[in-house]
């Protein structure tokens, strides 16, 4: 009796044992569905993540470096099939032209478990030039060292990035000379104006003691101050219409645009008695610009010939021309034979507002800026050639008409 309730007891204890581990068994069996549908969701986001990511993304085998899966944004911005990237090493495909440095890269990745490119450069499939940000990192998965590289293309930011240094680099130039502008305009104004106030003054307090024609000489300097101040407010209005004026070139007469200069400047040539040379009409070789802007060309450098083209023993002696040159330009020139420039007086001209000399060179500053600005808006270049004591030769070239 007492062996068969012990083993009765025992039964009972062993199928209570049974009953605890199937409910144990099918805990975990619960818990293991749930971590398979946790990890299946999760390997499903991940895979969603992965495919429309917006970046990059190369998956690699950490021992090898050997490429094991790639997404579809990388095969678009590369322009590779998904074939041409499994089984190969980064220096492998034809992104990564470096091949040294790949190995590089790829020998430290090993070693420190992260690397980062601010900004490395690739090529596409098809020649196209990317800068991107290359980040790459070792992470172990399912006792497995793979590499995982994140490639995001900032070629837009880059061009945006060189955009703004040229603006900001423009900004500063514009300041620059905005600010020598300024200075040039109050020196060019200071001048007759002190010369209209002095003269004033004079003829105010000495009128009766100064004879008719000390008062005309007066008065004729007044007007000349008033002409040169009239004609600097000329120079700034045609400068402002540069900044904000498109034109249309057209075939240019340039006899009658010299001509017109040459009108325009009658009284300087005959106060310095200058001597005018330049070619018949059949001799100028057709240009292409915009008339009105031309002429203030020739106007600026007959001015300065009148200016200092002169030798103490000798009236100015200026020449004219022109010549189309194989480069399909249209070279034209005013040569005087004064005393010529210096190296550097050279390389200060046609800089923005500049002068040779403040006290004794007036006039340079703001009218061959203001023929820089004219020729280079109508697709010309502007220039000279001087030696000390032989002359100067200002040119500017234009545009061959066809």
């Amino acid at each position: 009796m007492t062996e068969s309730k012990l083993t009765k007891a025992q039964l009972v204890a062993e199928a209570k044992a049974l009953r605890q581990r199937v409910a144990e068994l099918e805990a975990a069996d619960i818990q293991r569905q749930r971590a398979e549908a946790t990890l299946q969701v999760s390997e499903t986001r991940y895979r969603r993540l992965f495919e429309t990511a917006q970046d990059g993304i190369l998956i690699l085998d950490a021992n090898t470096g050997r490429i094991t899966d790639v997404n579809p944004f990388l095969m678009k911005m590369l322009g590779y099939s998904r074939s041409e990237f499994l089984g190969k090493r980064l220096w492998e495909i034809g992104s990564f032209k470096d091949i040294a440095a790949a190995r590089a890269a790829f020998s430290e990745l090993q070693s420190s478990g992260y690397i980062r490119y601010e900004d490395l450069p690739l090529e596409a499939s098809d020649g196209r030039r990317l800068n991107v940000e290359f980040v790459s990192n070792v992470y172990w998965v399912d006792q497995q060292r793979v590499i995982q590289c994140n490639i995001r293309d900032i070629s837009a930011r880059k061009q945006a990035e060189v955009a703004l240094s040229q603006s900001l680099a423009e900004l500063q130039e514009r300041n620059e000379e905005l600010d020598a502008f300024a200075h040039t305009v109050a020196h060019d104004l200071k001048n007759p104006t002190f010369v209209i106030s002095g003269h004033a003054q004079l003829l105010i307090r000495d009128y009766m003691a100064l004879s008719d024609e000390e008062r005309q000489r007066d008065v004729k300097v007044i007007e000349q101050a008033g002409h040169r101040i009239s004609t600097i407010i000329d120079e700034l209005l045609l400068l402002a219409r540069l900044r904000k004026s498109e034109v249309e070139t057209s075939p240019l007469d340039m006899v009658r645009i010299v001509a017109e200069s040459i009108n325009r400047l009658a009284d300087n040539i005959k106060a310095v008695r200058a001597e005018i040379v330049w070619p018949d009409a059949p001799a100028w070789p057709m240009a292409l610009g915009h008339g009105p802007w031309v002429e203030e060309v020739w106007t600026n450098y007959l001015s300065n010939a009148l200016k200092y083209g002169a030798t103490p023993l000798a009236a100015p002696r200026i020449e004219l021309g022109a010549a189309l040159q194989p480069d399909g330009l249209v070279y034209c020139w005013v040569r005087d034979h004064g005393p010529g420039l210096t190296p550097e007086e050279q390389s200060s001209l046609f800089t923005p507002f500049t002068r040779l000399d403040q006290v004794h060179l007036k006039g340079h500053g703001l009218g061959l800026s203001i023929v820089r600005r004219i020729v280079e808006k109508l697709g010309g270049q502007v220039g000279l050639k001087s030696q000390v004591g032989e002359g100067s030769t200002f040119y500017f070239a234009l545009p061959a008409a066809q």
